[in-house]
């Protein structure tokens, strides 16, 4: 099994930058660690620096070429070793190329087309219309997400695998990442609640020159924690841009919403999660009010006859002894449906 352990080892395999001393006042921005830390999170190959390092501004074609020859270099060993089994070479080969094929199939646009990525783990990174795309690699203890503004890299993140997770609380984690990148800036976060606000541990910061670095957590729905690293003043750039395209949308993105929001009854808080993410919520029987029912008239298959005009109803040509009320219309089950709508899990990677 993969472990915490194993992947601050990693990240500290890039030769030559040794570990930062866990130390120091927090910054404005959050606590301070060093860019030589935070740059091992922007190798192009883990461990390797020799595959060198992905610079802010890079375009997603020189992300998706330098990820590809990263996959290529990693694949050789095993190819060498295969050399005498021409059967293996080829497996490994196709192996390898459906895996290059999937980094150049990540890329994807924010200009509108809705994604399964809008209700996904990377929902609140991104806005549509605003610019914005990403690029995504699965690595071994992670899967590294590249998002870019007017076509430039400015932020990297890293979803931990869950084995790498080891059942460890957001704190427990926090720690091992302290130990790793320094004392961090803790940021807080008030939930309004039925009795009152809690308040809760929303992330820990670091600063490193104009980088920083974030660590979320995202376990509630998805079981795992990440790192956020982004150029700052790009971010604020981003950010800019966002409220005049995006104005209409709340400070607050739809997931963290549809997280914090605690309902005023006993429903599960997660049954329909995904309706109130995408803001059509379905309510169960007896939640929602309405007013009177209107059935459509039966069918004229149907043997019941149509109910009388209410303009003439004493219009009856030849009235039969003690008459029976007209039958109020049957409920029939392809009447009183509402049409079927589609599934907000349809096509959804998440």
């Amino acid at each position: 099994m993969r472990t915490l352990g194993a992947a601050v080892l990693a990240l500290g395999l890039v030769a030559g930058v040794a570990p930062v001393q866990a130390a120091g006042k927090a910054a404005k921005g959050g606590g301070n660690t060093t860019t030589a830390e935070v740059n091992k999170l922007k190798v192009v190959r883990l461990g390797d620096a020799a595959a060198g390092l992905f610079k802010w501004g890079d375009s997603p074609d020189q992300v998706v070429a330098a990820l590809r020859s990263a996959i290529e270099a990693r694949y050789q060993p095993r190819m060498k070793e295969a050399t005498a089994d021409p059967g293996m070479q080829q497996r490994i080969r196709g192996e390898m190329n459906r895996e290059m094929d999937n980094v150049t199939k990540s890329v994807t646009k924010f200009d509108g087309q809705k994604t399964g990525w809008d209700v996904s783990i990377i929902g609140p990174e991104f806005q549509q219309n605003t610019g914005e795309a990403v690029v995504l690699i699965k690595e071994e203890i992670w899967t590294r997400y590249f998002f870019f503004f007017e076509n430039g890299l400015y932020k990297i993140f890293l979803s931990f695998n869950k084995d790498a997770i080891e059942g460890k609380t957001f704190a427990d984690f926090g720690k091992e990442m302290q130990a790793k990148f320094g004392k961090s800036h803790e940021v807080y976060r008030d939930e309004k609640m039925k009795n009152g606000v809690r308040r809760f541990l929303d992330h820990y910061e670091w600063t490193a020159g104009p980088d920083r670095l974030k660590l979320v957590d995202r376990s509630e729905f998805y079981g795992v924690f990440c790192l956020v690293l982004y150029d700052a003043k790009i971010n604020e750039r981003v950010i800019a841009k966002r409220k005049i395209v995006n104005p209409q949308r709340s400070a607050h993105d739809a997931l963290v919403e549809a997280a914090t929001q605690k309902e005023l009854n006993d429903r599960d808080a997660n049954d329909n999660i995904i309706d109130r993410i995408t803001g059509k919520e379905v309510k169960k029987p007896g939640e929602e009010s309405h007013g009177d029912i209107v059935v459509p008239s039966p069918s004229q298959s149907s043997t019941t006859p149509p109910p009388a005009k209410e303009a003439a109803p004493a219009a009856e040509p030849a009235p039969v002894p003690a008459p029976a009320a007209a039958p109020p219309p049957a409920k029939s089950a392809k009447n009183g449906k509402a049409s079927k709508r589609s599934n907000p899990l349809d096509g959804l990677d998440l």
